[in-house]
């Protein structure tokens, strides 16, 4: 059997994507999003999430803040060096995070952030990590014992792939020993009893030059109909547009596709 969940990550980080993802969860468009805590605009997903417990709304648990005029930092209210930059603020990259982060603090803020989510009532469906800085894409350090010691207590799935695609968007960023390390780590998860999918997809940030909506849909599409069977989590970060998006996100025009896209019959029909 073929099984596909579809994701709206960033939810929280500001208003013109807390917009998109709003609107789609409740027109049944997408099967879930997961909410940044540490972002300006949580408080307005946060009730959204608290208001409705019957959306599948995970925790994008967030270290980096990777934009130029819009930044956050912890939400651990204590010292946190290892985690912020000179201003105070997550850093740019996960390199940063994996070369400067010491685990103490990484297990704090993340449970901060859990906590967070406490105080607004909302009992997340899932788990995953912002610019999967526990995974250890850079290669210096991973922290996905802590992320699968933590879903473990809270009884709750992680995003992470058993096997890898070609071209999925997502491993093929991960270097050699960290794809050696893969089928390890799903072991390490099932001796944790957290459940994981399959596979990840995730379309690509960056347009192609010369991209037109309709090659990144077809893309989309040809993707999804290539799948074999398994547990697949399509990941994806709707905006509406504006001149807020545009302000903070120089690929802004990706993710006002993807809003698209989740509207799309021909999209629509390819899920079918």
């Amino acid at each position: 059997m073929k099984y596909l969940m579809i994701n709206a990550d960033d939810f929280g980080m500001c208003h013109a994507m807390n917009e998109a993802t709003i609107g789609l969860l409740e027109d049944d468009l997408i099967t879930s999003a997961t909410l940044m805590a540490p972002c300006p605009w949580f408080d307005e997903a946060a009730l959204y999430a608290s208001s409705h417990p019957e959306k599948c709304i995970g925790i994008h648990l967030t270290l980096t803040s990777e934009w130029q005029n819009y930044r956050w930092g912890p939400v651990a209210r204590t010292s946190l060096p290892s985690l912020v930059d000179k201003h105070g603020y997550f850093p740019v990259s996960g390199l940063e995070v994996e070369t400067n982060a010491k685990e103490a603090d990484v297990e704090i803020e993340l449970r901060a952030q859990l906590g967070l989510f406490k105080k607004y009532g909302i009992e997340p469906s899932h788990v995953d990590n912002h610019m999967g800085t526990l995974y250890g894409f850079a290669g210096r350090q991973s922290f996905l014992p802590l992320a699968f010691r933590l879903c473990a207590e809270l009884g709750l799935p992680f995003r992470f792939p058993r096997g890898f695609l070609p071209n999925d968007g997502i491993t093929e960023h991960l270097p050699p020993q960290v794809l050696a390390e893969l089928p390890e780590a799903a072991a390490l998860a099932d001796n944790f009893g957290v459940p994981l999918a399959d596979y990840v997809i995730a379309p690509p940030f960056v347009g192609l030059p010369g991209e037109t909506y309709e090659m990144f849909r077809d893309s989309v599409c040809e993707r999804l109909e290539s799948l074999g069977d398994g547990i697949f989590e399509l990941i994806l970060h709707p905006s509406f547009d504006s001149p807020e998006i545009h302000a903070m996100n120089p690929h802004w025009q990706k993710r006002v596709w993807e809003e698209r896209l989740c509207r799309d019959e021909v999209f629509i029909k390819t899920i079918e």
